[in-house]
């Protein structure tokens, strides 16, 4: 069904134009050349903008043929936009040679960018486009500086006298891009299955038949228009088909929407503001003209009639015969009055008496019945006939408003009714050129009041976009971190309960093993063993919870150390001694160098002893069987470092900054942490440190071992 949509919307314009041909006496006609004009003006603005807003919004993420796409109708809509400024009878009250060519270049152009989108390929190239709208542009640029300064060569060219005329060469070149645009956009529609290639070769078919319309079929004439309606669908379309194809890239942001139906609103109230601005201006200067034609009409009938002293009556008047010396006289007057350009005095049969516009009074039409009647009665009444609406019989010196008096004519010094009608004609050139000024005048000043408005409110939507750009921006870092936070919990839970099931497996062995053996004798040794070792279990179930709850005491800063004197060889060796059996049992050395003579640091045994047991289990953890540990203690100036040496798996140096905060789990290429364990007890390590004052770091390369070291200064105090 859709299909055959899309076949009638084709075939009915050239169908309709095939008919017309045939019985041109079927075509309607409708000249309106002000209308034309609106209708043209607007809509060809609206195309322009619409479709430079979908060129910038989505820049290069379209396909580059959809681009010059929308470029083609940029470029439609802004050389048609100067056709309808050149309008006769708009801003201008002659004809201009632009309006024809803009006509002509708006589809031939077109054609010809419609065409090169065609043979474009699908990759993006954004040099090649900016080069396009560049080329574009420039051209545009040059044929409106043609169009204002030199007109009279684009008449010459029209005018050249070759066989073919350059009407049919323009109307065949253009005829034929649009027909090769449409096959090729086709065939790149079999290819890719795109929606935006189809509708291309669409157009260009439409388009095609817009160009016969245009070059074929008589001005004003139905046949005429359609190339207007179709120019106006196929923008239309296209726009909307754009518009929906990438609204999911996001790239229209509120600035464009703003933007792009602020300027079409403007355009839009600046013509009707400049129409009513014309019409007032129009009609105030139009009764100025009537008024004084009426005082002029008035003052010449009483000279008439006061060069008729024996006129008393109708019948008088109908019998009245002006000589040679009464036509003269009343010419004089009506040159000096220097307002009026034609009398015509008409009895109340509405025979001509006499006339200025023909010899002897011959050719002059009486006016219409209705109104002679209601003059007839004593009522002063005018016309304003547009150019080309003249009375009969007369011939204007120029195209140009007539404005028509029909004024009762008295008999002189009479008190009785009008025993004849005169009819006064004043030509008014100036009211078109007024017109025309006034609606230019209006429009410029309409688009400067709503221009300024639309400015200011741009800069207010424009900041609004932005702060709306940096809100999205925050949500949507909120978002991530959020998620991340969210993946963290879920890391961190399965951390923690994969660290807790160990030693909560031992100890749940271990005093299954005690139940089992404490009523034995055979097994009198082993329930002391075992409760050690579930005791050893629980112990570390202990450290784990004691690191997750220290770390976030240090963060709060409720956890202050206790500072006590402590000797560190001491608390080193109590520390090492709780590893050995787990360093014989793995096969692993484990070796303490705490130089005897160390001086007692200001300290926080509980905390130390903690940091000391964290890097120790680290260090039995990623050592393999057969290495080496060390505990290395020894004064440097004020301070006392402690060293924790392993030749382990070691760690990537991109970690070193980073596996003392929370969390953080040493990963491989594909993301599968190296290091297992919560990420807490590094973290810890460093907040219990720099809580007494110092710094801990680490030196390794993966496959060489690690060093975790930290200082505690001699002289910190609480």
């Amino acid at each position: 069904m859709k299909r055959l949509g899309l076949y009638l919307a084709v075939l009915l314009p050239a169908l309709l134009l095939g008919l017309w041909s045939v019985f041109p006496e079927a075509d309607p006609s409708f000249a309106a050349p002000l209308l034309h004009f609106y209708i043209v003006t607007f809509t060809t603005f609206a195309a322009t903008v619409v479709s430079l807003f979908v060129v910038i919004s989505v820049g290069e993420t379209a396909r580059p043929r959809h681009l010059l796409l929308a470029m083609a109708y940029a470029w439609m809509g802004a050389v048609f936009f100067i056709h309808g400024f050149t309008t006769p009878g708009a801003l201008i009250t002659q004809f201009h040679p632009g309006v024809t060519w803009s006509a002509w270049l708006t589809l031939s152009g077109g054609g010809v960018i419609f065409l090169a989108s065609a043979l474009t390929p699908a990759e993006q190239n954004g040099r090649v486009l900016r080069r396009s709208a560049a080329i574009i542009a420039l051209v545009y640029l040059i044929y409106v500086a043609v169009v204002v300064s030199i007109p009279d060569a684009l008449r010459e060219l029209q005018a050249l006298p070759i066989s073919p005329t350059l009407t049919e060469l323009v109307f065949a070149a253009t005829l034929a891009v649009w027909l090769a645009g449409s096959v090729k956009h086709y065939f790149n529609y079999r290819q890719s299955r795109n929606f935006i290639d189809g509708l291309m070769a669409f157009e260009a078919a439409w388009l095609a038949t817009a160009t016969v319309s245009m070059f074929r079929f008589q001005l004003w004439h139905a046949s005429w228009w359609v190339y207007h309606a179709l120019l106006l669908a196929g923008f239309l379309v296209a726009s909307y088909a754009l518009w929906r194809a990438y609204e999911q890239v996001r790239a229209f942001r509120l600035t464009h929407y703003y933007g792009a139906t602020s300027l079409i609103v403007t355009a839009g109230l600046a013509l009707i503001a400049a129409h009513v601005y014309a019409e007032l201006v129009f009609r105030n200067l139009q009764q100025q003209l009537e008024a004084e034609a009426v005082r002029l009409t008035a003052h010449l009938g009483r000279v008439i009639a006061a060069s008729l002293p024996d006129v008393a009556s109708a019948e008088d008047l109908r019998a009245a015969s002006f000589d040679r010396e009464t036509a003269q006289s009343v010419g004089a007057t009506l040159d000096s009055l220097d307002g009026l350009d034609a009398v015509t005095l008409f009895d109340t049969t509405g025979r001509v008496v006499y006339s200025t516009i023909v010899s002897e009074g011959q050719g002059a039409m009486p006016p219409d019945p209705l109104t002679f009647r209601e003059t007839l009665e004593g009522t002063i009444g005018s016309e304003l006939l547009a150019p080309g609406s003249q009375p009969g019989g007369y011939t204007p010196s120029a195209e140009a408003h007539v404005l028509e008096v029909h004024a009762p004519f008295y008999a002189d010094g009479a008190l009785a009714g009008p025993i004849g009608v005169l009819v006064a004609l004043r030509e008014a050139p100036q009211l078109a050129r007024s017109l025309a000024l006034s609606r230019g005048t209006g429009l410029l000043l309409a688009a400067a009041s709503l221009g300024g408005l639309f400015s200011a409110l741009l800069a207010i939507v424009y900041r609004a976009d932005r702060l709306i750009q940096s809100r999205t921006r925050e949500l949507e870092r909120a978002y991530a971190n959020l998620r991340q936070a969210e993946g963290l919990r879920d890391d961190l839970t399965r951390m923690i309960v994969h660290d807790l099931r160990t030693p909560l497996t031992a100890l749940t062995a271990n005093l299954d093993l005690i139940n089992k053996t404490i009523n034995n004798p055979a097994y009198r040794q082993a329930p002391p063993r075992f409760l050690a070792g579930a005791r050893a279990a629980g112990q570390r179930m202990t450290g784990i919870i004691d690191d997750l709850l220290n770390v976030g005491k240090f963060e709060a800063g409720e956890l202050r150390p206790v500072l006590a004197p402590i000797y560190l060889p001491t608390l080193i060796g109590e520390e090492a001694d709780s590893y050995r059996s787990q360093a014989e049992k793995e096969e692993k050395r484990l070796a303490v160098r705490a130089s005897a003579d160390l001086p007692t640091v200001m300290a926080d045994a509980a905390l130390v002893g903690r940091v000391i047991d964290n890097l120790l289990s680290n260090a039995f953890k990623y050592t393999e069987r057969g290495g080496c540990i060390e505990i290395q203690a020894e004064q440097r100036g004020q301070d006392i470092v402690v060293r924790v040496v392993d030749d382990g798996q070691g760690i990537p140096a991109q970690y070193h900054q980073h596996i003392f905060e929370k969390f953080v789990q040493v990963t491989e290429a594909n993301g599968t942490p190296l290091r297992k364990g919560t990420g807490l007890g590094l973290a810890f390590c460093r907040l219990a440190v720099e809580a007494h004052g110092g710094q801990i770091r680490v030196e390794s390369l993966p496959g060489q071992g690690s060093i975790f070291f930290f200082n505690l200064p001699l002289n910190h105090h609480a």
